[in-house]
């Protein structure tokens, strides 16, 4: 019984092993940091019922609530609200870096180091996250990467520090913490020292005129490109809810690009995007240190499902099998 247990799991990891033979795209998540203490949703939703004025604390679906009319007027305050959340435990998670407590982040250190290490050694992150966990430990490993801003107080975004070699290019569809609105331009500041309008885009009813705007259009773009070129697919906590993602990603799995997925719990929305997909492998958490796996090999093959022992949902113990 223990020898087929072996068995499976190994043939697992060769199916993991073959779908990301070609370095990967990565898809980032908010799943991928709420390990690390950055707020869920939920934890958002709370904040905002608790924070802003006439919020409807009885609404269990941020997005769905964030898309009515009547919030429109309290966007700055909701904005300022989410992007302190965010904030905080994004200090948190750096000062522990600086503490040098970065056990808890070996596995984006093993990511970062399994799938830069082929020529042109050059990386490529989708995310819809805010946060700057990637960035943190980038700068702490001294790996060289860019998210479209050269990281100096004031500076301004080009497309241009997106590069094909040597780095690690962050696309952040969303926006991100050191990114403010400063005389109408959208600056880098190193915290918000001035007390300027957060430029996030949140799941509002604004969300797709939001990202008509610079830097966001060139963001939304880049990202189009990347997916339309990836070779196979590294997805870690994204649920495929965002519409900006996910319709590019569905198309190309049809096609036949691998994709893997890590995840605490696969979400519904995932299963109906992966229907019409050909070849994935999804990892989600079962009982205690077990994982469940839910994969299809090619296009003429059967949906199987497996547990196998370990935490391979998790991104450190998964990278330990690359």
């Amino acid at each position: 019984m223990g020898e087929q247990k072996d068995n499976t799991t190994e043939s697992i990891l060769k199916i993991v092993q073959r779908f990301l033979k070609n370095p990967p795209l990565i898809v980032w998540g908010s799943g991928a940091t709420i390990s690390f203490g950055l707020p869920s949703m939920w934890n958002l939703n709370e904040a905002l019922k608790k924070g802003v004025e006439d919020f409807d604390t009885s609404n269990n679906n941020l997005e769905n609530e964030l898309g009515k009319d009547k919030y429109q007027d309290k966007l700055p305050q909701i904005k300022q609200t989410i992007w302190k959340e965010v904030n905080n435990a994004d200090v948190s998670v750096l000062k522990k870096i600086i503490d040098n407590k970065t056990d808890d982040f070996n596995g984006i250190k093993l990511l970062i180091e399994k799938f830069i290490e082929p020529h042109p050694r050059v990386l490529n992150v989708v995310t819809t996250n805010y946060d700057r966990v990637l960035e943190h430990l980038l700068s702490h490993q001294d790996v060289n990467f860019t998210d479209g801003f050269d990281g100096k107080i004031l500076s301004i975004f080009n497309g241009g520090n997106f590069k094909d070699e040597n780095i690690v290019n962050i696309v952040k569809v969303h926006g991100s913490l050191n990114w403010f609105n400063v005389n109408g331009e959208i600056r880098y500041l190193s915290c918000d020292t001035v007390n300027r309008t957060p430029q996030i885009v949140v799941p509002s009813k604004n969300k797709f005129e939001e990202t008509y705007k610079v830097p966001h259009r060139e963001l939304i773009q880049k990202s189009d490109t990347l997916i339309n070129n990836a070779l196979s697919f590294l997805v870690v906590g994204f649920g495929f809810n965002d519409k900006h993602l996910t319709p590019r990603i569905e198309a190309n799995i049809k096609k036949g690009i691998p994709l893997v997925l890590i995840t605490k719990e696969v979400s519904e929305n995932t299963f109906k995007e992966l229907k019409n997909a050909e070849k994935y492998i999804l990892f989600e958490e079962a009982e205690t240190g077990k994982t469940k796996v839910i994969y299809k090999e090619n296009s003429s093959s059967e949906q199987k499902e497996e547990i196998i022992e370990g935490d391979f949902w998790q991104l450190n113990k998964f990278m330990e099998i690359l």
